[in-house]
């Protein structure tokens, strides 16, 4: 490519960014002036945020604690990452498991928003309107996804992984705990929620948490997971479910991979 042509997509670029801002401002004007309710400092606030990197979260990039809350908002989405990874991975079911619950978490989340219909704190133009979302506030989705994260593991870890002492479970509880209440106070700090949309989002998300613990645990009791697991294609893709049926601790693997290398230093030698 040459310089005349890079400088060529440069200049459009900067035209498209120009009249797109431009497009936004005036969609966020618009649908401010209709709505009487919203404060002039609403206003303010909105105009002097902008969106983080790839994301339509919006901060204050002058505020060092509102540029941490977008890391933390973002903290679900890292979740569901880590369920794909930990899949791919192990092959573990309880992925799978898991990953289930909080779709049907959220939808639960998005019908309870169309029912209640209440708007948020502050409004932010066309932030999911006219999609598949709600662009209500009530229950906030974020808590509601780690108030479902939090009550499902910690009834896994207190209830089924006896590999764990007492100290460890402690400490992952503590972890659970910090990780929800890290996400459900950057919902308030940027303005998406108020703290009775939080607050009602964890305890509707801790209510489906517990509900899809004892779900699952009653159909792996009933021999229904173990009945999918015994599907061809699901042993072709050599899925299984040793989180529920065979828990192991770090050291324990550990330990086996020392045995594993000591027994191939052994063929090697001989």
């Amino acid at each position: 490519m040459t310089l005349k042509k890079l400088s060529n997509r440069l200049a459009g670029f900067n035209l498209w960014r120009q009249l797109y801002g431009r497009k936004e401002q005036k969609i966020i004007s618009t649908s401010i002036d209709s709505k009487s309710p919203t404060t002039m400092s609403n206003l303010s606030a909105i105009h002097s945020k902008i969106p983080f990197d790839d994301t339509y979260i919006l901060y204050d990039p002058n505020d060092l604690f509102s540029f941490i809350c977008c890391y933390l908002s973002l903290l679900p989405v890292g979740i569901l990452v880590f369920y794909f990874s930990w899949f791919i991975i192990t092959r573990e079911i309880e992925a799978v498991i898991l990953a289930g619950g909080h779709v049907l978490n959220d939808i639960a989340n998005n019908v309870i928003k169309s029912i209640v219909k209440e708007i948020r704190p502050v409004d932010f133009g066309s932030f999911q309107k006219d999609t598949v979302r709600s662009g209500y506030g009530m229950p906030s989705a974020h808590s509601q996804f780690m108030g479902f994260f939090g009550m499902y593991l910690g009834l896994r870890v207190w209830c089924q992984w006896s590999a764990l002492n007492q100290f460890h479970k402690v400490v992952a509880s503590i972890g659970l705990l910090a990780a929800s209440a890290g996400v459900v106070v950057s919902r308030v700090y940027l303005g998406y929620h108020t703290w009775k949309q939080v607050l009602v989002g964890v305890s509707v998300g801790g209510l489906f948490g517990t509900c899809h613990f004892i779900a699952s645990t009653l159909v792996r009791y009933f021999g229904l997971v173990d009945w999918f697991l015994s599907w061809k294609v699901v042993k072709w893709f050599l899925v299984k479910d040793s989180c529920f049926q065979a828990p192991f601790s770090l050291k324990e693997e550990y330990d086996a991979y020392l045995q594993r290398r000591l027994v191939n230093t052994e063929k090697k030698s001989n």
